[in-house]
């Protein structure tokens, strides 16, 4: 068969969205761990309340995920992707200005709006019409540049330390970013390859016309969002993600204020971001890789265990260099996730829907979401220690497990 001389498109979309995922983890997923010290010092506030932000994001975007998805499915990404990077930027800045619970709050959920629009959903949907062969090794791709956010970190902690910048124009600073770095994307994303000559996995156009009837029913083949809510396997995903998640969404906010609790520096705490990351990048790529040779549900259970075992490496941490087993195992798990979620909607009911599907499925997780930073705040709070957090999140990952194993074997979509 005749492949493309010159890179097949399909990857620009993939770098595309390398790029906005990568700085977006650097300034808002990890990046508002960083800003918390210094926000609490100077606001006042507590722990739990700084994390009842990331809570009142999770609700947002359990609500703004299916909206994106309907609007992706049926519309253009383009416009959802223009829209949300000011959306980000502009909650970036609003942030920055922050003086009261309800503005931050607010603040956050316009960041949050603005990620449900740019990264994920988007891309992801555009990327599962360009690959079809090599689809979990594209989605593993696309979300790997963030393996190298962690790197940044420390660096973004010694602006928000500098004398003459602090966190609030070191917002600044990001929301300015979030601009630059989001709006070549907007230029690159092509929705779907067929109306710009191309055909999936980046066949020539004459080749794509000569397999039509056998490749591209295959392509869009899968269930309308009913059919899906229909089935057993929609629910067993959703929720094994949903507490899998759990671990991540906790310690997004909590890492470094957990490895300064244990004595560590704020400086030496965001090197762990930045490991932890740097690691993940095993289970970003690999993962996308091996569901494409291996039964995804084993690799699923994997990375559970994965996470439980990074959880309990934690209590066992005393020196920067044993954080390493956490970046590890919990690295992994995180890492893993991120691509394993659109490969096996995709797998189990193809791309017709795939956008809304992928957005709901995210809504009906959020509870644990909102659940997990907040039971680690208010632990802290009352108690001086994480160590009771961590016991139930480990145990809530592993009820994941038989739920996994209940998920049919075969992922023919129809």
């Amino acid at each position: 068969m005749k492949k493309q001389n010159k890179l097949f498109y399909g990857w620009y979309i993939v770098m595309a969205h390398m790029a906005i995922h990568t700085y977006m983890s650097i300034i808002f997923v990890y990046g508002m761990q960083v800003f918390m010290t210094p926000m609490l010092r100077e606001l006042q506030w507590t722990r739990a309340q700084f994390s009842y932000g990331a809570g009142v994001q999770r609700i947002e975007g359990s609500i703004a995920s299916p909206v994106v998805g309907f609007i992706v499915d049926r519309f253009n990404s383009k416009m959802v992707v223009f829209i949300g990077t000011f959306l980000a930027a502009l909650g970036m800045f609003a942030l920055s200005r922050s003086s009261s619970l309800v503005f931050f709050y607010g603040a956050y959920i316009l960041v949050g709006i603005g990620m449900s629009c740019t990264v994920g959903i988007p891309y992801t949907t555009a990327v599962a019409h360009w690959f079809s062969k090599k689809r979990g090794f594209a989605m593993g791709l696309m979300f790997s540049g963030a393996t190298f956010s962690g790197l940044f970190v420390p660096g973004l902690a010694l602006l928000t330390d500098h004398p003459d910048l602090g966190w609030r124009s070191t917002m600044v600073l990001c929301a300015i970013g979030i601009l630059i770095v989001g709006l070549p994307g907007v230029a690159i994303l092509r929705p779907k390859p067929e109306p710009y000559g191309y055909a999936v996995d980046g066949i020539q156009e004459d080749d794509a016309l000569s397999e039509k009837s056998t490749n591209s029913t295959s392509r869009v083949a899968g269930h309308t969002v009913r059919e899906a809510l229909r089935t057993r396997s929609f629910w067993y995903l959703t929720i094994a993600f949903g507490l899998l998640g759990m671990g991540p969404s906790a310690m997004f906010i909590h890492q470094i204020p957990y490895f300064e609790s244990i004595g560590f520096s704020t400086q030496s705490a965001s090197w762990t971001v930045a490991s932890f990351t740097l690691l993940s990048g095993l289970g970003r790529m690999g993962t996308g890789w091996v569901m494409d040779h291996v039964d995804p549900r084993m690799v699923l259970i994997g990375l559970v265990v994965c996470g439980i075992f990074g959880l309990l490496s934690l209590f066992f941490t005393q020196e920067w260099w044993h954080s390493l087993a956490y970046a590890l195992l919990f690295g992994i798990s995180f890492g893993g996730g991120i691509p394993a979620r659109p490969i096996l909607t995709g797998a189990y009911f193809g791309t017709r829907a795939f956008g809304s599907l992928t957005g709901l499925m995210q809504t009906f997780a959020v509870v644990g979401g909102v659940l997990a930073p907040a039971l680690m705040g208010w632990v802290y709070d009352n108690s001086a220690s994480y160590n009771a957090a961590l016991i139930v999140l480990m145990a809530v990952m592993a009820t994941a497990i038989p739920i996994i194993l209940m998920l049919p074997k075969n992922r023919t979509p129809n």
